[in-house]
């Protein structure tokens, strides 16, 4: 079963921070076989979306592509109030990495996510953004195999029981 697309909100004060914690989850998203794509300063044609409601602009997009099973992660400023609302299924994930270069950065109030870099073991905050999408049911649990714990159990026992292990 495929489960809808949602979006994760990447903000803190350093781009470049904020893009390797992308590239990080996008290509967790992409062992599981997800759809997922980014949403940069970087990203071929955003310059045509700039302006003073660029985030609400972005915001439709993911949500668009929500609607088609896209995940999408986003690595702009926080959202705005409208744009938050404009994305059905969203996390906000507060990167704290170096100093705000503007004085316009404000970071958000309650992210459901937190990831201070250097982490103490690489990609612990996107294997954390992965589980909250999980917790929240954005996303199916990886079942990390082909059989459920109950079944491999029970092929174990059976296994067992003809004497093969």
């Amino acid at each position: 079963m495929t489960t809808p697309g949602f979006t994760v909100w990447l903000t803190g004060p350093d781009p470049t921070a904020l893009r390797a914690v992308a590239d990080d989850i996008v290509a967790r998203l992409a062992a599981r076989h997800r759809a997922a794509e980014i949403f940069d300063a970087e990203t071929p044609g955003i310059e045509v979306l700039a302006g003073e409601r660029l985030e609400g602009r972005v915001a439709f997009l993911a949500e668009v592509l929500a609607h088609h099973e896209v995940a999408t992660v986003v690595a702009l400023g926080p959202p705005a109030g409208e744009a938050r609302q404009a994305c059905a299924q969203l996390i906000e994930v507060l990167v704290h990495a170096g100093e705000p270069r503007t004085s316009r950065y404000a970071p958000p109030e309650r992210p459901e996510v937190e990831i201070v870099l250097p982490e103490p073991v690489p990609g612990e905050g996107a294997e954390r953004t992965i589980r909250t999408l999980e917790v929240m049911k954005m996303l199916g649990r990886e079942t990390g195999g082909v059989y459920s714990e109950d079944e491999e159990r029970e092929i174990i026992r059976r296994l067992k029981a003809f004497g093969y292990l």
